[in-house]
């Protein structure tokens, strides 16, 4: 009898009961589920987040219709006028030599000019009595002078050669005691001295240069 009674009393350890078999498939369905859900989460791909992009509306004008008729200050004005101001100086004449190459051998004379004195440029002035003239060459370049007497004023005399030397495309060099006139190939001068007698005396001299 008491062997009986202590196989009914000793639990079986190799079997499960139902609802602990249950109980195990519920928590081992929540294991997997988790194990799944952590494996998506990491194994998912990575998404760029796209850049805005942006706006390329842009906003045009609209021009005058093809047949639109003008209105004030819609004219397209023209360009402003380029040209130089009538008020400007007219530019200065180009400078050229008074004399030219063979020129004259060195000579004076007295009362009469001597040959190959330039009348054109220092002759003497109208109603005139030569006293000494002389002319004195070097290479290219040639002095000359006039002493002369006359009746005209001193202010007739320097209005004679002025407007002589303005013609012949001369500058005034502003001379104080004499009137002087010069280019870049000439320099003239008139100045008067006291001479005896009446009238007015007056003497000339120049350089002239061929080149």
């Amino acid at each position: 009898m008491g062997t009986r009674s202590d196989a009914h009393a000793r639990p079986q350890t190799g079997k499960l009961s139902t609802a602990m078999r249950w109980t195990l498939a519920a928590v081992g369905a929540v294991v997997v589920a988790g194990v799944v859900a952590t494996l998506m989460l990491f194994f998912a791909p990575a998404t760029t987040p796209q850049a805005a992009t942006p706006s390329t509306s842009t906003s045009t004008t609209a021009g005058p219709a093809p047949n639109a008729t003008p209105v004030d200050g819609s004219e397209v004005q023209p360009p402003a006028d380029q040209s130089a101001p009538s008020d400007r100086l007219p530019p200065l004449p180009v400078a050229v030599p008074l004399v030219t190459a063979p020129l004259p051998a060195t000579s004076s004379a007295r009362g009469e000019l001597v040959t190959g004195f330039p009348i054109a440029v220092a002759g003497p002035a109208p109603g005139t009595d030569v006293i000494e003239s002389s002319v004195s060459s070097s290479g290219t370049v040639m002095q000359i002078a006039l002493t002369a007497r006359t009746d005209a004023t001193l202010e007739d005399v320097t209005a004679h050669y002025r407007s002589l030397w303005a013609g012949l495309g001369l500058s005034d060099a502003g001379g104080e005691d004499a009137l002087a006139y010069a280019s870049p190939f000439s320099s003239i001068t008139l100045a008067f001295t006291d001479g005896s007698g009446t009238g007015t005396v007056y003497a000339v001299y120049a350089t002239l240069r061929t080149e």
